[in-house]
């Protein structure tokens, strides 16, 4: 094997050992119910923050529009703090969009 090819191979068993060892993990109840809130906080921080920035909104804009603060669309943004649905519904709304969910 050439260098790179060697490199790639070592990167690829750790992938694999990595994703093995995260499985693992996640069998834990404890574990999965935490993976499953930070990656759902994560993801709407990433839509919030995604559907501003197309919008060309700042962050206290997004705020005063939502009746909330600065700081807690900053928070929300970070995935710091879980967001309820009510306020949800006032950002989705001073973002002129919907809220949608679906479970699966």
């Amino acid at each position: 094997m050439k260098p790179n090819d060697d490199a790639a191979h070592q990167q690829s068993a750790h992938l694999v050992e990595a994703e093995s060892s995260f499985n693992a993990w996640l069998q834990d109840p404890e574990c999965r119910k935490s993976f499953e809130e930070t990656s759902l906080k994560i993801e709407i921080a990433q839509a919030i923050h995604a559907k501003r920035k197309a919008l060309k909104m700042s962050q206290a804009k997004l705020a005063q529009k939502a009746q909330t603060t600065q700081r807690i669309i900053s928070r929300i943004e970070h995935a710091d703090m879980s967001v309820g649905v009510d306020l949800l519904q006032r950002i989705a709304n001073a973002l002129g969009t919907r809220v949608s969910l679906t479970f699966g």
